[in-house]
């Protein structure tokens, strides 16, 4: 069976794909030193990201308020902080750090798409997921 090029089947087949097919989709660059040779990883809580890109990409000076569209003037760095929860129905994640404050005054974490952060640490917890790395290296280590 061959795949269809139409990005309307693309985003139809992404929509109605299993949970775990989802979950694996959710992969980020990985800049983290030891795994140097590791292009991009699937992104779990624990992690440390960078995020690169949209407005907390380019927060505010003082790193409270988010980039332009929250009236805010643009800087220079992302906020990094440790991956807080991944939503794997919507495809996002939740960074420390990133949030805005609601209505009756409590913060609310911001959505954030893999693609736009990049992993500087992974969370080593796991030592099944430090072994399929391993694997991919190809080391035994």
């Amino acid at each position: 069976m061959s795949k269809s090029s139409k990005p309307s089947k693309q985003r139809l087949n992404s929509s109605k794909a299993p949970a775990h097919a989802r979950r694996k989709r959710m992969r980020a660059r990985c800049l983290d030193p030891t795994w140097s040779t590791i292009r991009n990883v699937t992104v779990r809580v624990g992690d440390i990201v960078s995020v690169r890109r949209g407005d907390w990409g380019n927060p505010g000076y003082d790193k409270d308020e988010g980039g332009k569209r929250h009236g805010g003037k643009r800087g220079k760095f992302g906020v990094e902080g440790r991956v807080l929860r991944v939503d794997g129905k919507s495809g996002t994640l939740y960074v420390e750090g990133v949030g805005h404050a609601k209505a009756d005054g409590k913060e609310e974490g911001v959505p954030i798409h893999p693609s736009n952060v990049v992993v500087t640490k992974l969370d080593e917890g796991d030592p099944l997921r430090l072994k399929k790395l391993q694997e991919r290296i190809g080391g035994d280590e």
